[in-house]
C-alpha cells in the first residue's frame, strides 16, 4: 500500500524548470529519501507535497487523496517541518504545541495528552514551560518536529531536518523519529544533504537532479548500480608471465567495473568488494603471489551522490 503517488508532476516558476514529469511512489510506513543537489527541485517537490504550492501538471496524492481537490483534507494529513525553524522563541514548548493544536483543530485535552506524550519522546517534558529561546538548536529542532507530529499525520515531511546540527544531535533525533514511525506507523519523507544518515535509515531513495528523478532503489541496490567499492591488493614485483595470468583472469570477473595490473598492485573498482577481495586473495595465494597487504574501501551514498551530481544551481 502507498501513502504517497506523484505521477508525472511538473512545475515551473516563470522560464525556471523545477520540476519535470516527475513520478514516484512511497509505502505506507517507510522511510524515503530525497536527495539531489541544490537546484534540484527538492524543496519545490516538498513545498507541492505540503499543499503550498501548485503542479502546472500531474498530480499528487496522499493517503488516497488529491493534494490540490482535497488540500482541507490532505493538510490534516501531513505533518511539515522546514530547513527553517518555525516554533515561537518568545514561548514555552507547551504554547508551541497549543497554537499548533488549535490550529489543527484539536480538542484541549487531545493537544494535553497527544502534547506530552511527544516532549517525552523528545526528551523536552522537563524543559516545556521554558522559554524557546533558552533551548539549544537541537532542542528547537526536536521542538519543530513534534509539533509536526502533534495531529498525528499519515506523512512526515522533513525537509533538512537535521541542517546544521552536531552528530550527536543528529544521531539522536533520528533515533527518536524513527521509534515514532515504527510505532505508530508513521511514513516519512525526508530530504537530507547527511546522506549516511539514510544509508542506514531510508527504505528507499530517489535521486533528483535538474527537475527529473535519476533513479529510485534501496540504499545497497542504488550503491551497487552507481557507484563500487575500491580493491587494492599489495604484493611483491611480479613478472610480466604473472601479470597476464592474473589478467586472464580477472577477465572472467563479471562484478568488475575496470581494473589495473601494475608489476607491485593490483586495484579494481567493483560492485562486490568483499566477494571479489576473497576470491582474489585465495587465487593470488594459490599462484604462490606473495601478498605483502589489501585494503577494500567500500562505496557508500556520499560515491553515489559524487558520482551523478554537480552542485551549481541555488536551490529552489
Amino acid at each position: 500500500m502507498y501513502e504517497l503517488t506523484v505521477n508525472n508532476v511538473s512545475k515551473s516558476f516563470a522560464k525556471k524548470v523545477a520540476l519535470n514529469n516527475v513520478s514516484l511512489k512511497v509505502r505506507k510506513g517507510s522511510i524515503f529519501g530525497l536527495i539531489g543537489p541544490n537546484g534540484a527541485g527538492k524543496s519545490t517537490l516538498t513545498s507541492i507535497l505540503a499543499t503550498l504550492t501548485l503542479p502546472n501538471e500531474g498530480t499528487v496524492e496522499i493517503s488516497n487523496l488529491d493534494v490540490v481537490s482535497k488540500v482541507n483534507k490532505v493538510r490534516k494529513k501531513v505533518g511539515v517541518t522546514f530547513q527553517q525553524t518555525t516554533v515561537f522563541s518568545t514561548g514555552t514548548a507547551w504554547e508551541n504545541l497549543w497554537i499548533a493544536g488549535k490550529m489543527y483543530g484539536m480538542s484541549t485535552t487531545k493537544i494535553m495528552e497527544r502534547g506530552e506524550h511527544l516532549l517525552k519522546e523528545f526528551d523536552l517534558f522537563q524543559a516545556s514551560n521554558d522559554l524557546v529561546d533558552t533551548y539549544s538548536g537541537g532542542m528547537k529542532r526536536k521542538l519543530d518536529i513534534a509539533i509536526s507530529l502533534l495531529h498525528t499525520p499519515d506523512i512526515l515531511l522533513l525537509d533538512e531536518p537535521t541542517a546544521g546540527l552536531d552528530p550527536e544531535s543528529r544521531t539522536t533525533l533520528w533515533q527518536i523519529v524513527t521509534k515514532i514511525s515504527q510505532d505508530e506507523g508513521t511514513t516519512i519523507f525526508v530530504t537530507t544533504h547527511y546522506l549516511e544518515e539514510l544509508n542506514h535509515l531510508a527504505t528507499e531513495i530517489a535521486l533528483i537532479n535538474n527537475g527529473k528523478i535519476l533513479d529510485i532503489g534501496t540504499p545497497k541496490e542504488l550503491i551497487n548500480k552507481l557507484a563500487a567499492d575500491q580493491i587494492e591488493i599489495h604484493y611483491r614485483k611480479l613478472d610480466l608471465a604473472n601479470i597476464h595470468k592474473i589478467e586472464a583472469y580477472i577477465s572472467n570477473l563479471k562484478e568488475i567495473v575496470r581494473h589495473e595490473i601494475k608489476p607491485t598492485v593490483l586495484t579494481i573498482m567493483t560492485s562486490h568488494g568483499q566477494q571479489i577481495l576473497s576470491e582474489l586473495l585465495k587465487y593470488l595465494i594459490q599462484s604462490n603471489v606473495e601478498i605483502k597487504f589489501s585494503e577494500l574501501k567500500q562505496a557508500t551514498l556520499n560515491d553515489v551522490y559524487l558520482a551523478n551530481f554537480n552542485e551549481k544551481e541555488a536551490e529552489l
